[in-house]
């Protein structure tokens, strides 16, 4: 894939995320390279190892809302829900969807008292 090609990628994918309303997200790119498998994310679980393709993502096990994003050559991209506080005399509900991958389930309503 060109580079051209992965910028135009990259930017589509984080521009769709910008766009998504009252969702907010922390992230970070990281290395997931694993040199027996060039080209790849790899990403230990203890159960497998899982191995995403550029564009492809993966939901981590046992963490809120945590999305691996593939970008290219072993980077990826890490997304989790922002640590926001709810309006005074509010919260935030349970997440409505916390088995969907992001940034679906950091999606939560406000409960006001």
């Amino acid at each position: 894939m060109l580079f051209s090609q992965k910028f135009t990628l990259i930017f589509v994918f984080v521009l769709g995320l910008s766009i998504v309303p009252h969702i907010s997200a922390e992230m970070s790119v990281n290395s997931y390279e694993d040199p027996a498998y060039p080209g790849r994310c790899v990403i230990d679980i203890p159960t497998s190892v899982v191995l995403l393709s550029a564009g492809q993502a993966f939901k981590l096990p046992n963490i809120d809302c945590a999305t691996i994003f593939c970008i290219s050559n072993g980077w990826g991209m890490l997304f989790t829900c922002e640590k926001e506080a709810p309006p005074d005399d509010c919260r935030f509900s349970e997440p409505l969807n916390p088995d969907a991958i992001y940034p679906e389930c950091c999606k939560r309503r406000v409960v006001c008292d």
